[in-house]
């Protein structure tokens, strides 16, 4: 018999350092983007496209991790520990060398690169300045996305929350002393926030190395024999065979807000801005349920790992009662009052007044979005990797962008009508994912795996 508590305390155990985690990210992204808005409107644009470009390429990093995550937590489910730790540094070897020529390509052409979204010579100036400082936070966001990765791989949440509160209490701290010139410093604006944005993540990459590193660490318990040098290419493509389609699945996301950015920018540099800002004040409502997407891949890759389909079943249903719960307090808090959060974020009327618009809108995207981290979570822990992808291109490529474009290009409607375009693709996606769940008969992969391997042993 599956004992309901202690499903509800893995889960607990699990979620809630996760939880912490990305919410301090989120409140230190939104503390930034508060401490931004009260400058001009282009220094948030430029701001804005700068970290479009390096979020395509976090977008890759964080798909790989989410491979090494599945990965380590199916081998930690079996009791490989020294299997773990070989994942880990295969991880590091193979994807560092990536990260440093998106680097180099960034420091070398970053005009090019920001052209991709807007003309305008004022923004394009202040982004190129900000975006030749940012490029060097990327082979630290890899650092920090594989460090992750290991520890939440078996079960360990805490110590990348840990992390994240340092991380992100650097990030806030260099920032104000930086962007407003506090405490005697220079006044740099938004060039102060990439340096705060470098020397956080550049603290909280090295920390996490070193803790998994540490006498006592989780790796210190994991060892093995092989050369950390030596490229096990076996290891590498079991990582990019499960990791490449959740990369895929950001990147879908990452180029279309490219697109996305283009449309928005076409109404001017105040609305692009608001943008900006309103996905901020969103995030803060989502915040917590961001961390059950890795809890439901985790948890379901472990079970598989121990092949208990009573206990893959039991994580499922609870995990959807629990995010449907959750998507409640975040619908009625971006329903009914949109202003509070926007005017934590701007004191520019013109910004408050788009924004509202867009965090309104927003509030009907949210049961959908917290939902789908569940099915998205145990479809892809039970080895289903490509189905979260392909239901992410459904619903931006076939939804969200070529419905903005229309909107925007060919019937030249209103702003609003961009942000309906991506609530749309939210109801799509989880409608797609809860049928595909239930057709593939998901919820009972591990009897499947069973019934296979019986039936192999006995043709044996």
């Amino acid at each position: 018999m599956i004992d309901k508590k202690q499903i509800s305390r893995d889960i607990t155990r699990l979620a809630i350092p996760v939880v912490l985690e990305n919410t301090l990210q989120i409140l230190a992204n939104v503390i930034t983007a508060a401490m931004i808005g009260r400058l001009i409107s282009t220094d948030i644009s430029a701001q804005g496209i700068s970290n479009r470009v390096t979020q395509i390429y976090w977008a890759l990093f964080r798909g790989l991790g989410v491979g090494v995550t599945v990965v380590v937590a199916v081998q930690y489910g079996a009791g490989k520990l020294g299997r773990c730790r070989r994942i880990a540094e295969q991880a590091y070897l193979s994807i560092m060398p990536v990260a440093l020529a998106f680097m180099t390509v960034t420091l070398l052409f970053p005009h090019q690169l920001l052209r991709i979204f807007t003309s305008d010579p004022v923004i394009l100036a202040r982004g190129v300045q900000y975006i030749r400082i940012a490029a060097w936070a990327i082979p630290f966001n890899v650092l920090t996305s594989m460090n992750t990765a290991a520890f939440n791989g078996q079960g360990n949440t805490k110590t990348p929350m840990y992390v994240a509160i340092f991380l992100n209490l650097v990030n806030v701290a260099v920032g104000y002393t930086l962007i407003f010139g506090a405490f005697g410093a220079p006044k740099l604006g938004v060039i102060g926030a990439a340096i705060a944005y470098v020397v956080s993540q550049s603290s909280g990459g090295l920390l996490g190395l070193w803790l998994l590193y540490k006498p006592n660490g989780f790796f210190s318990h994991c060892r093995h024999e092989e050369n950390f040098w030596r490229l096990d290419w076996s290891i590498v493509r079991e990582i990019v065979t499960v990791g490449l389609p959740a990369a895929a699945e950001n990147l879908f996301w990452q180029f279309s807000a490219v697109i996305l950015s283009r449309v928005i920018l076409t109404y001017g540099s105040d609305s692009y801005a608001a943008y900006q800002l309103g996905v901020q004040a969103e995030m803060l409502c989502e915040m917590p349920s961001v961390g059950f997407l890795t809890t439901a891949t985790t948890l379901g890759a472990k079970a598989i790992g121990m092949r208990d389909q009573k206990l893959f079943e039991a994580y499922y249903k609870q995990l959807l009662k629990i995010c449907l719960l959750m998507s409640v307090p975040a619908f009625a808090a971006l329903f009914f009052v949109p202003g509070f959060f926007m005017g934590f974020l701007t004191d520019n009327p013109v910004l408050f007044d788009i924004g509202v618009k867009y965090v309104f809108i927003m509030s009907f995207a949210q049961p959908p979005q917290i939902l789908a981290k569940v099915y998205t979570g145990m479809t892809r822990a039970a080895g289903y990797k490509r189905i979260p992808m392909l239901v992410s291109f459904i619903g931006i490529w076939c939804v969200r962008v070529p419905m903005s474009l229309i909107c925007a290009n060919l019937l030249h409607l209103d702003i609003t009508f961009i942000w309906w375009a991506i609530t749309m693709d939210q109801v799509t996606r989880i409608l797609i994912s809860i049928g595909i769940f239930k057709k593939k008969d998901i919820v009972h992969t591990i009897d499947r795996l069973n019934n296979e391997e019986a039936l192999a042993h006995e043709s044996v």
